[in-house]
């Protein structure tokens, strides 16, 4: 896949990385967890696991909100998806002629556009898209 021109962000709830391999404030962790170090690795990798598909879907639904910009002119640019583990949602930063822009969709919106991929769900998609921009007039209704 070609490198997208937006960003992906999914904060992460570990400053290293490394599955395998343990800080001594996650070994902490471990011992306040009741885990073993063992228990927390394997919770660990689960969790990076979890944030790596975040990513691989803000990528999707990024080349998706881009189709639907596109049809609006060269005004408008998405320059960042962003994963919001507080509220279950994801952010989209957009430029547009009147300024830049945040919209926010539930993951239940993402998540059914794009495991679906249906017509009407990618309709629903980009009617959000459009009504947080301001395009109403834009809005195919049902």
């Amino acid at each position: 896949m070609a490198s997208s021109d937006f960003q992906v962000n999914v904060p992460s709830g570990f400053s290293n990385p490394d599955s395998q391999s343990l800080s001594e404030v996650e070994k902490s962790m471990a011992g306040a967890m009741d885990l073993s170090e063992e228990q927390f690795r394997q919770c660990k990798l689960d969790h990076l696991l979890k944030e790596e598909r975040r990513l691989e879907r803000g990528k999707d639904l990024g080349e998706q909100v881009k189709k639907i910009l596109g049809e609006l002119g060269a005004g408008y640019r998405l320059t960042s998806v962003t994963w919001n583990s507080n509220t279950l949602s994801r952010r989209l930063e957009i430029e547009t002629p009147q300024g830049p822009q945040n919209l926010v969709l539930s993951w239940e919106l993402v998540d059914d556009a794009l495991d679906s991929r249906t017509r009407s769900e990618l309709q629903r998609l980009r009617n959000m898209v459009l009504f947080g921009l301001g395009r109403q007039e834009l809005i195919v209704r049902h």
